[in-house]
């Protein structure tokens, strides 16, 4: 049958025809507008799941709060380091207390724990840049340099003259500089503003017996500036004074400023309590012969140039797939400023995550590429200090060099306010972030012991994250431990996102049940109507599946129609909408539900041809033309 017989039937009753899309079409959008917007907010929760997880870390007992964490008794509690010159340091009030192989392996069986992140750092040396010690809340263990130069003078400093008389100041007076000329840099920052000028000064403190017990570790320069600090033993001082002798020549060992000028101009100052049974803070070297340096006798001297110059261009690479399960992320003070971060998906590939002062300082970009030698010492996470070696204990004795690519770079929201924060959960910005495999095969590996902030336990399916708060949490406080665990912000997300999910269901029902009504009334205003005129259509001698034809084919003509229309309308608003909220409804969704909606309109129509069909023709005929 042609179809324009069919569409004269239409023509025959405009109004009905009318009515009939008017209906069709205000179901049609009712239905796809609500669907789309239930699917959106399924689609929100899921992704949101997926993006959450909760991070349990422990301690089983926290380091001491100190006063000022700027001190540098890390270093001489650390046990590489073989003279601890200021007496016996208690390790355990400047170190993280090692988790157990048992408390790992009973909280990683913790009922909805999914997995157990290993955290490691090690050193990363990159030949091209400078470590980035600029923060002046933290000591700067790697402010070393060793020189050669010839002292011109030794005098009382200014400051000790100014003050030799006022007893409140009665710990500076007897401070010494040391002026020197025709300086040498065997290591430290290359920096031609800071060797080109002669009459560069060191600073000395000389003790007498009664002062030195007083004086006990470490002091600062006149300007105070972080940048500056001078760690030093006071204890030897007198003797080294008495050494010098101007117009020779030694070999220097010095703490140093900062790598750029300063405003306040360069500070040296001489004692280092790394090189406590490794090489002197003063060398005579002024009778001895060309070649000198290359000999067996000054082999510790050369790898304290070494380590000395790694330390500058070191940077701290902490291995781990998983940048998500550290404590910080998980509580919003470590974000991703550019980029984006590690994930397991990057397991073994060559990729990192640097901070963000590393990108403008150096002018790089995400997508470039650095190049790290990485070291083969596991060194315990501590901010200030990092994976430098200071002392030669931690030296790595091997490097493998890799390449990686920049895929993101990460900030502190607590950077610049050190001293507030933990050091031993937090990194400095030379922290730079890459995926496990890449962790070298480490000498101390078999004997090193995991610190808390090296290990997280991941519930990794978001939606067990309640249960694990009111099944697993209560068994970690039978263990005794102190713990944080942070779901990251899901339960209140879950909790938002779940109201707006079955609000939208709601919604869907309740629409899709109008869109049901409207459906059934429009079957029956046009099909149903109609019995006599199928009734006729038989009499005449139509075959059945003609004159259905005749019936179905104009209703189904005005349903694709009213189908588009509510498609295109429910698209246009839902997409208006959305726009503010960088959210987009899938068009394909769309295209399935109107064609859903149409296949059951069909339906719909054939069950009422069916009804239809099994009355007989004369009922039909005789049937009260409404």
């Amino acid at each position: 049958m042609k179809l324009s017989i069919h569409l004269k039937s239409l023509y025959r009753s405009p109004l009905k025809t009318i009515l009939t899309l008017v209906l069709l079409a205000a179901a049609a959008f009712l239905f796809l507008y609500n669907l789309s917007e239930y699917s959106i907010a399924d689609r929100e929760y899921r992704e949101a799941r997926n993006n959450y997880e909760g991070v349990l870390t422990v301690e089983e007992r926290p380091v001491p709060e100190k006063e000022n964490a700027q001190e540098d008794y890390f270093l001489l509690t650390d046990p590489t380091n073989p003279g601890r010159t200021f007496g016996e340091l208690d390790a355990a009030d400047w170190h993280q207390q090692s988790l157990s192989e048992e408390t790992i392996q009973k909280l990683s069986t913790l009922p909805h724990i999914s997995k157990m992140e290993r955290r490691y750092m090690t050193a990363g040396v990159s030949p091209e840049f400078f470590r980035l010690d600029t923060d002046q809340h933290l000591y700067n263990f790697a402010a070393r340099c060793v020189i050669i130069a010839t002292i011109s003078e030794i005098k009382e400093s200014y400051v000790s003259s100014m003050l030799h008389n006022v007893p409140v100041f009665s710990h500076w007076r007897d401070w010494v500089e040391v002026y020197l000329k025709d300086i040498q840099v065997l290591a430290g920052p290359d920096n031609a503003y800071l060797w080109s000028l002669d009459n560069q000064t060191i600073n000395m403190k000389t003790l007498n017996e009664e002062q030195r017990d007083e004086y006990v570790h470490h002091f600062w320069t006149e300007s105070a500036h972080r940048n500056y600090v001078q760690s030093c033993d006071p204890r030897v001082f007198p003797e080294i004074e008495e050494s010098l002798i101007p117009g020779r020549r030694y070999v220097f060992v010095l703490r140093c400023s900062a790598l750029e000028e300063p405003v306040l101009g360069h500070e040296f100052g001489m004692g280092d309590d790394s090189l406590v049974n490794w090489w002197p803070y003063v060398t005579d070297v002024t009778d001895l012969p060309e070649g000198w340096l290359e000999t067996e006798d000054f082999s510790a001297l050369r790898e304290l140039i070494q380590v000395t110059d790694d330390d500058l261009h070191t940077f701290d690479v902490v291995y781990g797939d998983d940048m998500a399960a550290i404590r910080r992320v998980g509580d919003g003070r470590i974000v991703c400023e550019d980029g984006r971060f590690i994930t397991p998906s990057d397991a073994g590939q060559p990729v990192c995550v640097v901070n963000e002062n590393v990108l403008k300082t150096y002018g790089l970009e995400i997508g470039d590429t650095l190049t790290l030698k990485l070291g083969n010492y596991l060194c315990e996470q501590y901010a200030p200090m990092g994976a430098v070696a200071s002392n030669r204990g931690r030296y790595s004795t091997a490097f493998q060099t890799q390449e990686f690519t920049i895929i993101g770079s990460w900030r502190d929201l607590n950077e610049g306010n050190h001293v507030a924060r933990d050091l031993y959960w937090c990194w400095s910005n030379n922290a730079i972030f890459v995926p496990a495999a890449f962790l070298p095969k480490c000498a101390n590996g078999d004997t090193y012991t995991a610190k808390p902030s090296e290990v997280s336990f991941v519930v990794g399916n978001a939606e067990e994250i309640s249960a694990f708060v009111q099944d697993g949490l209560p068994l970690v406080e039978a263990m005794e431990l102190t713990y944080v665990f942070n779901d990251s912000g899901w339960l209140q997300v879950a909790k938002d996102l779940m109201r707006a999910r079955n609000l939208a269901f709601v919604k869907l029902l309740i629409f899709s049940g109008a869109a049901l009504f409207a459906l059934i009334l429009t079957v029956w205003l046009f099909i149903g109507r109609k019995k006599r005129e199928y009734g006729i259509l038989r009499a005449l001698g139509m075959s059945v599946p003609d004159a259905s034809n005749r019936l179905f084919v104009p209703f189904l003509l005005i349903g694709i129609l009213s189908t588009v229309l509510g498609l295109l309308a429910a698209r246009i608003v839902t997409t208006q909408q959305l726009t503010s909220d960088h959210i987009t409804a899938s068009l394909s969704l769309f295209i399935l539900g109107g064609l859903g909606f149409l296949a059951f309109l069909a339906v719909m129509s054939f069950v009422g041809l069916l009804i239809i069909r099994h009355k007989s023709i004369l009922m039909l005929t005789q049937e009260k033309q409404k």
